[in-house]
């Protein structure tokens, strides 16, 4: 299946091979990344969150709401399947801070989740963060 994209073009591309037309998409997933026409790493973002959000909530009983499980364990488990999947791709991404911010409150609800601390116990993100052993999305990007 073949497909083209115009990036940043005014006019869509119209290509033809053996007298058949290409169809024209907005966005398609090459090599497991979400490319737009737009330029835009939102489409990407929503999709890697997903994926990660996925995971989060398959492991939920098995390991996050384990009690015999230590909170290393947790991390550990956590940043090989969680944040892999989050940051899948990202040593070639460009990121606005709106981006930045919304990939570090993932993070920051994920830790929570996995710690067991409520909003309602109003800890900082520091604590969290201090707490998990872990470096903020900011770091890791």
């Amino acid at each position: 299946k073949t497909n083209v994209m115009g990036q940043d073009v005014s006019s869509v591309p119209s290509i033809t091979i053996d007298d058949r037309i290409l169809e024209v998409v907005g966005e398609f997933t090459y090599l497991g990344s979400t490319i737009s026409s737009n330029l835009s790493m939102d489409a990407e973002l929503n999709k890697r969150i997903g994926k990660a959000a996925t995971a989060l909530a398959r492991l939920g009983k098995r390991v996050w709401d384990n009690a015999m499980l230590t909170i290393n364990t947790k991390i550990a488990v956590y940043q090989a399947c969680v944040l892999s999947t989050l940051l899948y791709g990202s040593e070639s991404w460009t990121l606005y801070s709106r981006q930045e911010r919304r990939l570090n409150t993932f993070h920051m609800r994920c830790l929570r989740r996995i710690l067991g601390i409520r909003w309602q116990d109003r800890v900082p993100n520091k604590d969290v963060l201090a707490q998990a052993g872990m470096p903020s999305m900011y770091a890791l990007l």
